[in-house]
């Protein structure tokens, strides 16, 4: 995602930031508290509750956002709150991927969808995540996490749930377009 506009969304959170840092709400809180939500997230999701399940979703983008917003505003930048981030921003947007296959089960063709979507968006970020433990930096590609939850959100406002699997093509597209690129990079 381009610099400018993450610097224009810490802007707009800034007040919400300074808030939850007053009320002494740490990084690791906000980032352990995306995993319960998650899971009604997905919940949600399977059992059509769409307004629920939308809602449910801005808050773990929220979350995901302020928790590093928290602890740069703080110092308590560390390498376990990166780790953890991490590893429960690939377990949360299991259990939202999830929800969705429980939604489509039935349907061989749309549930397989919903799979090869959650494999990729997990390669995504291993291929991110191996690259940097062989020393190098690998912040490129088009559909990384925050883009993925937009077209979530837009799809569920927009498509609605007889349409969604559409926006479950978009992300699965990009993805792959995502994974080359990193590929690539690293390569070169």
């Amino acid at each position: 995602m381009k610099e400018s506009v993450k610097n224009w969304g810490r802007n707009f959170l800034s007040p919400l930031t300074n808030l939850l840092i007053k009320l002494k709400i740490t990084a690791d809180c906000l980032t352990i508290a995306s995993l319960p939500t998650s899971m009604l997230a997905g919940i949600f999701i399977a059992y059509r509750k769409w307004l629920l399940a939308i809602i449910f979703i801005i808050i773990i983008a929220l979350f995901d956002t302020l928790d590093g917003e928290i602890a740069r505003k703080t110092g308590t930048i560390h390498k376990k709150g990166a780790f953890l981030d991490s590893v429960l921003d690939r377990i949360a947007e299991f259990f939202i991927f999830l929800g969705f296959f429980l939604y489509y089960y039935p349907n061989k063709l749309l549930s397989s969808l919903v799979f090869c979507t959650i494999f990729t968006s997990m390669l995504v970020s291993y291929i991110r995540a191996r690259a940097e433990g062989i020393g190098q930096d690998c912040k490129i590609g088009i559909f990384e996490r925050p883009i993925r939850f937009i077209v979530i959100i837009l799809g569920l406002i927009i498509l609605r749930y007889p349409y969604f699997h559409y926006a479950l093509l978009v992300i699965l597209i990009g993805n792959i377009i995502t994974i080359f690129q990193r590929v690539f990079y690293v390569l070169r």
